[in-house]
């Protein structure tokens, strides 16, 4: 079922420190030219068709209480045509940015990439004509339950190239807000200290930002980027200036969603 699907995990632009050429570090990521969502922002640019949902699937079927239910999923790719308009609306690429932006200051983590699941609950048919762009909380993420799946499902929801994760365990005070917030549990309690399983950690950076001594640093490598864009990029068809325009349905799609939110609620 999914079968060449790919998610990569953003780190949050506020955690981050960059390196550049491998050896040069710069401490503060908010003054630099280049971050983490900007993988993002760059695959947008390339996309002819946006769609902003006005909901999250997975908090609005959790009751989230602690982000915002209102700030849903981007999608890009042809298949956005099919996107019943009461889930949200058409966006220009600016805005699509800046709504990444704004889902960022909100704490949310972006994930972005291919599902087959997507397209099989907004009916949009080839999953080659729909990426997803994730915006999650820690609490209700769908890809929570990477821990709980199989490796082959699992495997599909990974660390993006380029990111480092590293525990300092002499600063480590013991306090267990990393591994609160962690929403792939990779960290782990040993000899009254934490240390974090790298082949469960996704790379979101949440730890980072929750650790009051400073014992967790995540760093990217800006010379990975490019690649990356091209790889995820190339997972869908974002370009359909030669595709004669679907019909867009004009009803809710609430059916397919109340169908959808009982999988999902089963599988919590």
């Amino acid at each position: 079922m999914f079968d060449g699907d790919d998610m990569i995990v953003i780190p949050k632009d506020r955690a981050v420190t960059r390196t550049i050429d491998v050896n040069i570090e710069i401490e503060d990521p908010g003054d630099t030219t280049v971050l983490p969502s900007d993988v993002v922002k760059n695959i947008i640019s390339k996309a002819d068709d946006i769609f902003i949902m006005n909901f999250c699937l997975c908090r609005k079927s959790n009751g989230c209480e602690d982000y915002p239910t209102d700030h849903g999923c981007v999608f890009l790719g042809r298949g956005v045509r099919k996107i019943p308009e009461k889930f949200g609306h058409i966006a220009t690429a600016e805005e699509a940015n800046a709504y990444i932006d704004e889902c960022g200051r909100e704490g949310l983590v972006h994930i972005i990439g291919r599902n087959k699941l997507d397209s099989i609950w907004l009916g949009t048919g080839d999953k080659k004509d729909l990426m997803t762009i994730c915006n999650c909380c820690p609490c209700c993420c769908l890809w929570n339950m990477t821990r709980n799946i199989s490796d082959e499902i699992g495997n599909v929801f990974k660390r993006m190239e380029g990111v480092t994760v590293e525990m300092d365990s002499t600063r480590c005070i013991g306090c267990g807000s990393c591994e609160e917030i962690c929403f792939t549990k990779a960290v782990r309690q040993k000899d009254g200290r934490f240390e974090i399983d790298q082949n469960l950690c996704r790379g979101c950076g949440r730890c980072v930002e929750e650790c009051p001594a400073d014992a967790i640093s995540i760093t990217f490598d800006e010379g990975a980027i490019d690649g990356i864009v091209e790889r995820v990029g190339s997972l869908v068809r974002l370009n359909g200036q030669d595709v004669e325009r679907s019909h867009r349905p004009s009803g809710d799609g609430r059916e397919g969603t109340s169908r959808c939110l009982k999988r999902f609620r089963k599988s919590r």
